[in-house]
């Protein structure tokens, strides 16, 4: 064996079943306990495996509490629960009474370069804060709850805070 990723199985809402799929099969599951879906172990649009715990000949796994990718490192699509968050987040916005529909326009606009790290991502974290500000705080932590999953690191601290 050398260093290598195994393959993590998740659910299509992001609930990481195992991140060591091949290394320990017996917890393996074809439905979440958590929320019942499905699990998937690869892209549904280029049937590359999800990429899972790195394995480092000699070392063992970095496994336990892998978060589930966004984005499929092969194709780059989103996977489903990236999806379903974003498809979430935007409904979310569209409720926010606060907002004239301009600004839930650009909120909507710019959920989609706050969970991709580009060039655009600052831009949308520094709109997002702007815009977030005219919300109430129940609304703030509903679409904080949604895209914490699914943001960077770095983008959680500059929109989230610490």
């Amino acid at each position: 064996m050398s260093d290598c990723y195994d393959t993590a199985q998740i659910c299509l809402n992001g609930h990481v079943i195992n991140d060591n799929f091949h290394k320990f099969p017996a917890q393996n599951a074809d439905h979440c306990s958590k929320c019942g879906e499905p699990t998937i172990v690869q892209c549904p649009s280029c049937k590359s495996e999800i990429r899972g715990s790195y394995e480092v000949e000699g070392v063992g796994g970095s496994g336990g509490g892998c978060q589930g990718p966004a984005f499929c490192h092969k194709c780059g699509k989103a996977y489903p629960w990236t999806e379903k968050r974003l498809q979430a987040a935007k409904q979310l916005a569209d409720e926010y009474d606060e907002l004239s529909n301009d600004e839930k326009e650009k909120l909507k606009g710019s959920l989609d370069d706050l969970v991709r790290e580009s060039a655009m991502t600052e831009v949308a974290g520094l709109r997002f804060k702007k815009i977030m500000k005219k919300v109430g705080k129940e609304s703030y932590d509903g679409m904080k709850s949604i895209l914490t999953n699914i943001a960077s690191e770095a983008l959680k601290k500059t929109i989230f805070g610490p």
